[in-house]
This record gives C-alpha cells, structure tokens and sequence, in this order.
C-alpha cells in the first residue's frame, strides 16, 4: 500500500487555537481544495471525504482506513494520506 502524504495542520498550533473543531479548506497537490474536519476532544479527529480517522488510535500511527490515512510526526505535524490506485506506485 502506497500513500501520497498530505501535510494538513500542527497539533500545537490547532490546540493553541482553542476551538474543539473547525474545517480546513487545504489544497492537496494533484487532488485541489478539499475540506478537512479537525475535531479535538479526548482524540485528535480528522474527517475526510466521509472517513471518520483518529490520530494514533489505539498507539497506531498511522492509521488507516478505507484507502485513507492520518498520522502525526516527531514534530507534531498531522498529515492525510490517500492511497494511490494499484499500479501508480
């Protein structure tokens, strides 16, 4: 499995915001703008093109579901990953 990865947001910059949601309009390279709901409760939420994803859920990271990923690096970074259709890897 092969994912184009997709910096969407820093997780201390999101929290330092104070809001428990908000949709981030994101223009993802050879895809264009789409919406990205970031949702911070007891988990760091991400919604994508219908898919319901928890960043580290259950200590994995990444996370994946449904040809969707989402992870968090060293730095805090929080990224999308969409998998790329079999034979373009």
């Amino acid at each position: 499995m092969t994912f184009n990865a997709y910096k969407l947001f820093n997780r201390t910059e999101f929290e330092a915001l104070g809001v428990p949601s908000r949709t981030l309009h994101v223009n993802l390279e050879n895809v264009g703008v789409k919406d990205v709901l970031v949702t911070i409760g007891n988990e760091l939420e991400i919604t994508y093109e219908g898919e319901f994803l928890i960043v580290n859920f259950a200590g994995k990271n990444p996370n994946s579901k449904n040809g969707f990923a989402v992870w968090e690096d060293e730095n805090g970074d929080v990224y999308l990953g969409i998998q790329e259709p079999e034979g373009e890897a």
